[in-house]
């Protein structure tokens, strides 16, 4: 059973104490997303922090759907390139010492 640590930070102006089960290295760079971020609005404007906490949420949620989409367009190419070499050495009669077929 992980132990959750307490993580505190300021952003927005705001003081945020919460728990997290992840490890330190990736709160760090959770943060630091977010500040970088946050740089990238304000030097187009000055915005007040509610509407800067919304932009950053949208930011952050399409940011991840993005990533989702091309981790699916990935996963299906590796799928395909992993079927032809499959059928290449089914029909080659390839045989690479182990069994690969259920």
């Amino acid at each position: 059973m992980q132990i959750a640590k307490e993580v505190s930070f300021e952003f927005l102006g705001q003081t945020f104490i919460f728990r997290a089960y992840i490890p330190e290295e990736e709160v760090k760079e959770v943060l630091n997303y977010l500040e970088e971020k946050k740089k990238e609005v304000e030097k187009i404007k000055k915005v007040p922090t509610f509407k800067l906490a919304i932009w950053l949420l949208l930011q952050v949620a399409h940011d991840y759907i993005k990533l989702k989409k091309e981790k699916e367009v990935l996963e299906n190419y590796l799928k395909s390139q992993l079927s032809k070499l499959g059928e290449f050495l089914e029909k080659e009669n390839i045989t690479l010492g182990c069994s690969w077929k259920e």
